[in-house]
């Protein structure tokens, strides 16, 4: 058994007086990949941040070669030897790779002199210690493919000469080729000694490269074992407890309003990352599309929505092929979307309730070219009340609201919108279980009305709960499609079996 560089113990953290982690225990050994799992909210996340000095514990002890450490930043993680490759790299665009790999910590002639000869050296020895030899150290980061960056920001960790290097969910957005090239990087890492911590949803890939497994689960440590001594279907167990009872709670919609295809897609391709993609979605529906982070669901609704520029297929619209090359086509054509990030891309923090709702139904209260304000705030009010939007009134800012009443005004100001189409992109992600319940609840009664829904979830129970058919995603193609209303077998057991 190699060295034991790394304990961490009774690890404990709240936000809100809510807690997250429950006195967690976990443990690396050097030269050695340990896996971190565990479903969204199982407090992966939080327990790599408290290591990685992003965030602070409010209990426990951090020790590294039997030494209690404390620390408070990522730049004091990497003086212990701790490095982090988040799923976002941290890497500037217009920046060389060696200005990269050195940044902040550049080789210098003199004070103010930067050694630029000396920068590109070490780094070309670095790219050449993790076999990426073909990238060339004066390269622009923005020229580099994704699987390139993930070698630079590597090569960044062991520029700091980390001996615990984190990743986070590296392989989301890589390429089959790529993903084997990062796997070898791994194995000439752990023979140097060098011990990774890997996080990610993938458990093919765990159990292809990873020593051991802890399963996290609502904040608890639920289990530690060798990856030679348990399956895939335990770890399942482990991830999911008793979660696996989720039922489903939607009842199948008249023949009558499915018998009519509002939405029909043929051979969609979006870049690299969604190939020769078809489905359809019926009046009354609720279709969900099931995969892991990186399997090309966003982008598959991001390109019909016109975000996303399309490499080939068609779209067709209650049969009509139709051509939307953004989202003002979209609006036109009946299709409101509700984004994965509410705060960036579905509301105008800054203003109020009313002003972020009033926006969809402009055509509607406009008269002369005036606004007739009363019945704007009439249509607005009912949305809130209909919602459960809990707030002081329509003029209240919307930062100030809670995360689950924010994301309920981005459902509202879609549904206001008269579409026929709604897409949902992982709408209750981070929010409490009420709103969740309640903004589902809208969506339901809004496919009941005659209208269909794409439903992207990264809980595996709620599209159980939910949806009337599914989408089974990997890696950018369908690879089966279940109905939800002819199989009594569907559970998120099922799906998470399905989709790794």
């Amino acid at each position: 058994m190699s060295d034991l560089i790394l304990e961490m113990d009774g690890i404990a953290k709240s936000y809100g007086g809510i807690e997250v982690l429950h006195g967690v225990h976990f443990d690396l050994y050097s030269g050695e990949v340990h896996a971190v799992i565990g479903q969204n909210g199982a407090g992966k996340s939080t327990l790599m941040k408290i290591l990685n000095g992003v965030t602070v514990r409010d209990g426990g002890t951090i020790r590294l070669d039997g030494r209690e450490v404390l620390y408070g930043s990522p730049i004091e993680a990497r003086k212990h030897g701790i490095g982090m490759i988040f799923q976002e790299f941290s890497l500037v665009p217009s920046l060389t790779v060696s200005q990269n790999v050195f940044l902040a910590k550049e080789p210098r002639i003199r004070a103010l002199i930067l050694n630029d000869k000396k920068c590109e050296e070490r780094t070309a020895s670095l790219l050449h210690e993790i076999g990426a030899d073909d990238i060339n150290p004066r390269q622009l980061i923005c020229d580099l493919s994704t699987g390139s960056q993930q070698m630079v920001e590597i090569a960044k960790a062991l520029s700091s000469e980390s001996r615990i290097v984190i990743m986070d969910e590296p392989t989301a957005s890589l390429s089959h080729k790529e993903i084997e090239k990062l796997f070898k990087v791994i194995g000439k890492l752990t023979e140097k000694g060098i011990s990774i911590i890997y996080v990610s949803h993938y458990l093919q890939d765990i159990f292809k490269i990873c020593n051991r497994i802890t399963v996290l689960r609502d904040g608890n440590r639920i289990s530690t074992k060798d990856v030679s001594e348990t399956t895939m279907e335990e770890t399942i167990n482990d991830m999911l407890g008793e979660r696996l009872i989720a039922k489903r709670t939607r009842t199948r919609p008249s023949d009558e309003k499915a018998a009519d295809t509002l939405l029909e897609i043929k051979d969609l391709s979006v870049g690299k990352h969604v190939r020769n993609v078809s489905f359809t979605l019926r009046r009354g529906e609720i279709l969900g599309i099931a995969g892991l982070l990186g399997s090309g669901r966003s982008e598959i609704v991001g390109a019909i929505y016109g975000v996303l520029k399309k490499s080939s297929g068609e779209i067709l619209i209650r049969g009509n092929k139709t051509n939307i090359r953004s989202p003002r086509d979209a609006i036109k054509h009946g299709i409101a979307m509700v984004p994965e990030d509410r705060r960036k891309q579905g509301l105008v923090m800054s203003f109020s309730i009313k002003e972020n709702m009033i926006f969809p139904i402009l055509s509607k209260i406009l008269k002369y070219r005036l606004i007739r304000d009363r019945e704007g705030l009439k249509i607005i009010n009912g949305f809130m009340e209909k919602m459960s939007i809990k707030a002081a009134g329509p003029w209240q800012i919307v930062k100030s609201l809670s995360g689950g009443n924010q994301q309920k005004v981005v459902v509202a100001k879609s549904m206001m919108s008269d579409s026929s189409i709604l897409f949902l992109d992982d709408p209750t992600f981070g929010i409490d279980i009420q709103s969740k319940q309640e903004i589902m609840n809208s969506v339901s009664e809004f496919a009941d009305a005659g209208n269909g829904v794409v439903f992207i979830s990264s809980e595996l129970d709620e599209i159980v709960s939910y949806c009337d058919r599914i989408i089974i995603l990997k890696k950018g193609e369908i690879t089966d499609m279940l109905d939800c209303n002819k199989r009594s077998d569907i559970s998120e057991e099922l799906l998470t079996k399905m989709i790794q």
